[in-house]
């Protein structure tokens, strides 16, 4: 596995304390108080949380600075123990034994220094939950950071750490550190729950209520869900400038706004993607054993699948002003499938979806979505189909959509600049609308490498996109069709003249392949970047520049259909 696939964690100096550490081999034998004396294993060291510390985040990461970049062994094992009784409460293993245990044969990706997450784990009211694969250990410079299972640390409880000979290598304020034994090395105490359940404040150095994204998610889905006395207040998670590096999972959590600090000062990420964590994903009430093919080889599809992002049974959910990026960089030798969000809640009263002053950075399939979604002043970037799913209606407005560089290109023959769609939508509702947007590129795409849209190809013998859609599981009939409608976009020279793309010849044509004001491969009010009426005598024969799309010109037409026609108007 190439070193980039190593997630990085900072170290706040102001955060990291220096303590003696004692303690015995046998963590019943040495409790806190006990005046136990520390063995030659545990030197001097530099731990967060610090030996002591008495406010510890629930959500903490624990990491390790040592004097020079530490070694990570190939088995051992880190554990926490609740220190009132011993019980141990979670185990951080570095060895290979989760995946060669599964039966899986893929060589591409490392054995070792994986581990299963379950992430919501401690949210009571959930009965699924998001299961991935995730590396555990992480080393950037001198330090080490070990991110704990999801959940497994409770408010205002006192815990200690231990750590196997060998598991780590490397000195520590000028003494080797192999292990930390006994009850007394590593010792901390959480802080208590927020004061708030529907307002918190996520930062990753300074003062807050939770150090990580998903310890806030955690939070409030246990105390603001659907069926919670306020399920209908208004909930907020204000993320404050700083690198969040995680895997994120909400569910069944109404009318939550996440915001920012700042657009590019908040970056939410992880590298995730198709041949890592296979399928779109879905919450599971286990993680699941089917083995995938990964590059002629299997890799068990735990369910939870490659995006950053999984949000389900969630209505009115916001995200503004900071920056969702899946990190996965192409190659040939990947599947390299790697959404930032699969919105995945589709109900026909319910299931919005908003996103302002958003960036979402990816390359291939950077968002995916159902139900009823708008994009405001937002910028997305990819190459191969980077905007997808099965919507009632998603908008576009006033963003930019822009097409990065394929690292992978050239080594596939002609280049080529993607496609910016790929719609599966539901019959008779508006699908996915850009509108007053930007057609951008990376200045290395070829000038017409990229195309507008490619065909989902989920027609069936009965035909799909005949009869309006009312409802059922997605791929029935009347799910699975190209509307997409581009009303007055200036469009970059990267995209193709045809406009959309239906070659080679096996390639699958739109359904329906006869485009009208209402369905198909629509077009209409196309510019230049300079605001120039665009030449468009060259688009597709299965794509319409004359068809009338006053129906979906505007915000509040597009989304009229929500509710039955009850209509729903968003703002910023």
């Amino acid at each position: 596995m190439r070193s980039t696939f190593l997630a990085t964690a900072s170290l706040s100096a102001s955060a990291i304390l220096l303590a003696a550490c004692g303690g015995s081999d046998n963590p019943s034998a040495n409790q806190p108080g006990t005046g136990a004396t520390a063995p030659a294993a545990n030197p001097v060291a530099t731990y967060l949380p610090a030996q002591g510390e008495q406010a510890a985040y629930v959500d903490t990461r624990l990491q390790l600075a040592f004097d020079g970049p530490p070694v990570l062994a190939t088995s051992g094992t880190f554990k926490v123990y609740k220190a009132a009784d011993n019980t141990l409460v979670d185990t951080i293993d570095v060895g290979s034994t989760i995946v060669t245990s599964g039966g899986e044969n893929q060589q591409v990706l490392p054995y070792a220094n994986t581990e299963i997450d379950q992430i919501g784990k401690n949210v009571a009211n959930l009965t699924q939950w998001r299961y991935v694969y995730y590396q555990p250990v992480t080393i950037a410079g001198n330090t080490a950071t070990i991110k704990l299972h999801d959940g497994v640390l409770a408010y205002g409880t006192d815990y200690y750490v231990t750590m196997d000979p060998g598991t780590l290598a490397g000195r520590s304020n000028g003494a080797p550190l192999t292990a930390i034994t006994g009850a007394k090395a590593w010792t901390f105490r959480t802080k208590g729950a927020p004061a708030s359940k529907t307002a918190v404040t996520v930062d990753d150095n300074g003062n807050a209520d939770f150090r990580s994204v998903q310890g806030a998610l955690d939070w409030i889905m246990a105390n603001g869900c659907v069926s919670c006395a306020n399920a209908a207040d208004a909930k907020t998670i204000t993320i404050k400038n700083g690198d969040y590096d995680e895997l994120l999972f909400i569910r069944n959590v109404n009318n939550l706004t996440i915001v920012g600090e700042s657009r590019a000062g908040v970056i939410v990420h992880h590298e995730n993607f198709e041949s890592y964590n296979p399928s779109t994903g879905g919450s599971k009430t286990s993680a699941q054993t089917t083995l995938s093919t990964v590059q002629g080889a299997t890799r068990r599809a735990l369910g939870g699948g490659r995006a950053v992002l999984l949000v389900e049974n969630a209505d009115l959910l916001k995200l503004s002003n900071f920056t969702l990026k899946n990190t996965h960089v192409k190659q040939t030798i990947f599947n390299n499938q790697a959404e930032t969000i699969y919105f995945n809640s589709a109900t026909l009263n319910g299931s919005r979806f908003v996103a302002t002053y958003m960036n979402f950075l990816s390359a291939q399939d950077t968002v995916q979505t159902k139900g009823w979604a708008w994009y405001y002043q937002s910028y997305i970037a990819g190459d191969v189909d980077f905007i997808w799913g099965s919507p009632f209606a998603a908008l576009f407005e006033e963003s930019e959509l822009h097409t990065v560089y394929d690292p992978t290109g050239a080594a596939l023959g002609p280049y080529s600049g993607g496609y910016l769609f790929q719609a599966r939508d539901a019959f008779g509702y508006p699908g996915f609308v850009v509108l007053n947007s930007t057609l951008s590129a990376d200045a290395n795409v070829p000038a017409g490498s990229a195309y507008l849209g490619r065909s989902g190809g989920l027609t069936v013998a009965n035909g799909y996109c005949n009869t309006p859609y009312a409802g059922g599981s997605f791929g029935n009939p009347n799910l699975g069709c190209d509307n997409i409608a581009f009303v007055n976009n200036r469009i970059g020279p990267h995209i193709a003249s045809t406009g959309w793309f239906t070659q080679p010849a096996n390639s699958p044509l739109p359904d329906p392949s006869t485009p009208s004001a209402v369905a198909g491969w629509r077009e209409s009010g196309s510019m230049d970047l300079n605001g120039k009426p665009l030449e468009m005598s060259g688009r597709s024969g299965y794509s319409s520049t004359a068809a009338d799309l006053s129906g979906v010109n505007a915000r509040a037409k597009i989304f009229a259909g929500w509710n039955n026609g009850a209509g729903w108007v968003p703002a910023p």
